[in-house]
């Protein structure tokens, strides 16, 4: 009597953990941000587009991409062809290396979004091609599968068993001569809850393996199986610095050219053909002008190493460049062209340069000012800029919220210094011969009442975050869960977008400050004068 007591009871102890571990979710194997949109700038020819590939659910399935429009971009056809380029073994799926979905978009004459799809017959990486009738564009891309985690496993598997023995345990209960015989699968049942609820609360703390795209070099391989037991660990996956060179600028003022840029690994002299999507570009390619015009352009890669964009009127007399860009396992790296690139004057016409851009001037007592930027009233307000602690720098653009996020940001501030007084005679000498050349972000204005408490977070490295007029606008959340932020259709950001910066030394500094209103990039130049703190000298 007393074994049969014991049975049941292990056998209702069973059934409650059954029921119990009924309700743990188990963890999934990919992180917040995977199989999540892309979206990549691209300046190709003298369009400023932005391409927006969204989330492939499954395999084979659509995969639809949305070509956003600038201000300025003329209609057109754009002829899209997705190659796959990993190695695959199933022979019933066409070879890589050979486009298997094309598509047609037509861009109209009205800045917006334009759209089409594609069908991706497998996982693994591809590569998108995009072509206006003159140059093509190449971006490579990762199609994820769902992928079942070995913890995953040992939860569904230990389930399975558990909800196979349960039958099997009341009906030896019931029937079974000598009671002790229900124990065996009453205590399988146990043991297979047992190793579930383990392997479901311990997955949520092991860590994801190495991600391909983003941490390996993609393959079929480690794509359809991330947790393989050959892949390198974290550790062994670093690239070194990249060099950035000129291998062919426009030849002549005012007349449009293509600038050809070569991207080499510092350690081997091959081309480097592993960046990764950051900030919403493979590349961000910062020209500055001699009367000290920005462009920023995001150059279109033509082959392994190999990018390309085009200037359609560039000035006479020398250009600084710079560019940022992330390596995959080298991080984000900002490099620079070491004698820029010269661009002769055009004798023909004998036309004029352009008129240098006017900046504000801030600083020395001067801690407001306001201009008007095709047509839209801004102020740019500071705090006391002192070498060595953070200043917070707002340009208030217009009066309502409706900016855009560009390039994944409410607004972004590109900065070059300590400059001689000098330098508004050249200023592209003068930026390229600069000590520090930074480019900061901001989310843009909300009320952040609180946020100063949360630990670990200072308000100034909150970059950016900090409410300088409480309530102006909404701040451009990150996404959660797998979903993208919100796209350049949405304009409900500003009118303040603030900027926190530390300027390391004291002196004169060229800012730009970039946002997106209408479909339009503003660009406002600024020049602000930063103190040395008490006590330091130059």
């Amino acid at each position: 009597m007393t074994v049969a007591v014991r049975c049941r009871a292990l056998l209702a102890a069973g059934l409650c953990a059954l029921f119990l571990a009924a309700g743990i979710a188990p963890a999934f194997a990919d992180s917040p941000f995977s199989g999540a949109d892309v979206s990549v700038a691209q300046t190709l020819g003298d369009r400023e587009l932005t391409i927006v590939l969204r989330q492939v659910t499954s395999v084979p399935g659509p995969l639809r991409v949305d070509v956003v429009t600038h201000a300025g971009t003329a209609a057109g056809q754009l002829r899209l062809a997705a190659t796959p380029t990993g190695v695959t073994t199933q022979s019933a799926l066409p070879a890589p290396g050979e486009p298997t979905a094309e598509a047609v978009v037509e861009l109209g004459g009205t800045p917006g979004m334009y759209s089409t799809t594609l069908t991706m017959d497998r996982a693994g990486p591809w590569e998108l091609t995009i072509g206006d009738g003159v140059r093509v564009a190449r971006l490579p891309f990762i199609v994820s599968k769902q992928v079942t985690s070995p913890p995953e496993r040992l939860v569904y598997g230990g389930f399975l068993v558990a909800g196979v023995l349960l039958p099997v345990s009341v009906l030896m209960a019931m029937r079974a001569r000598r009671s002790v015989w229900a124990l065996l699968p009453a205590g399988g049942m146990v043991a297979g809850i047992a190793v579930s609820v383990t392997a479901a609360l311990l997955s949520a703390s092991l860590p994801l393996p190495p991600q391909p795209g983003s941490q390996l070099d993609p393959s079929m391989d480690n794509v359809t199986d991330p947790y393989t037991l050959n892949q390198p660990l974290i550790s062994d996956f670093s690239r070194p610095p990249v060099l950035l060179t000129v291998e062919g600028s426009p030849a002549t003022a005012g007349q449009p050219g293509d600038l050809d840029l070569a991207l080499i690994d510092a350690a081997t002299g091959t081309p480097v053909d592993d960046l990764v999507v950051h900030d919403s570009a493979l590349m961000h390619l910062l020209v500055i002008g001699p009367t000290g015009r920005l462009s920023h352009l995001h150059p279109i890669r033509t082959g392994p190493g190999r990018y390309q964009v085009h200037l359609a009127s560039p000035e006479q007399g020398r250009h600084a460049v710079s560019a940022e860009l992330a390596r995959r396992g080298g991080g984000v790296q900002m490099v620079r062209v070491v004698a820029g690139f010269t661009v002769a004057p055009d004798q023909a016409s004998g036309a004029a340069p352009p008129p240098p851009d006017v900046p504000l001037h801030l600083g020395a007592g001067d801690r407001t000012g306001s201009t008007v930027i095709e047509a839209v009233p801004v102020t740019i307000r500071t705090t006391t800029p002192l070498a060595g602690t953070p200043t917070t720098i707002t340009a208030e653009v217009g009066d309502t919220a409706d900016l855009q996020p560009w390039l994944g940001m409410v607004g972004h501030m590109i900065m070059a210094g300590p400059l001689p007084d000098s330098s508004d005679a050249d200023t592209a000498v003068a930026v390229q011969n600069s000590p520090i050349w930074g480019h900061a972000h901001s989310m843009g204005s909300t009320a952040t009442q609180g946020m100063s408490d949360m630990p670990g977070m200072s308000m100034p490295e909150m970059n950016g975050m900090t409410d300088t007029a409480a309530g102006r606008g909404v701040m451009l959340m990150p996404p959660v869960n797998g979903d993208s932020a919100p796209d350049e259709t949405v304009a409900a950001y500003g009118p303040d977008v603030p900027f926190t910066y530390t300027f390391p030394i004291a002196g004169r500094y060229r800012l730009w400050i970039q946002v997106e209103r209408h479909y339009t990039v503003l660009t406002v130049p600024v020049v602000i004068d930063v103190a040395a703190a008490s006590g330091v000298h130059r």
